[in-house]
């Protein structure tokens, strides 16, 4: 029996160990990412200090402008192809419309002669 217990008190330990690492890592990560993110911020803090305010706001204005222009010629391009579909099938069908009438008369002068 006790080389179970010795066996049961070494993994005991070992667990134990495990748990003390996850629980210092788990520290560590917490003061690093505090570190980082601070870090981070104060860098933030001095590239908008070096940036002009009424320059920043006129870039903001173009980058939020922006996509709704290319949105606005999409949609106009598909208006105006849309639009063109309709006139072509338009002349098509008068096309389509004659050719049957000119067949018709054909056709008709054919019997009667």
């Amino acid at each position: 029996m006790s080389e179970i217990a010795d066996r049961l008190k070494e993994q005991l330990e070992q667990g134990k160990s495990a748990l003390e690492k996850v629980a210092s890592a788990s520290k560590g990560l917490y003061i690093k990412a505090k570190e980082e993110g601070n870090k981070q911020f104060n860098d933030l803090v001095a590239a908008g200090q070096t940036q002009d305010a009424e320059a920043f706001l006129e870039q903001l204005k173009k980058d939020v402008v922006s996509p709704f222009e290319d949105l606005k010629n999409s949609l106009e391009q598909i208006r105006n192809a849309s639009f063109g579909l309709l006139v072509k099938a338009r002349n098509n069908g008068d096309k389509a419309f004659n050719e049957l009438v000119e067949l018709g008369q054909s056709q008709k002068a054919k019997e009667t002669a």
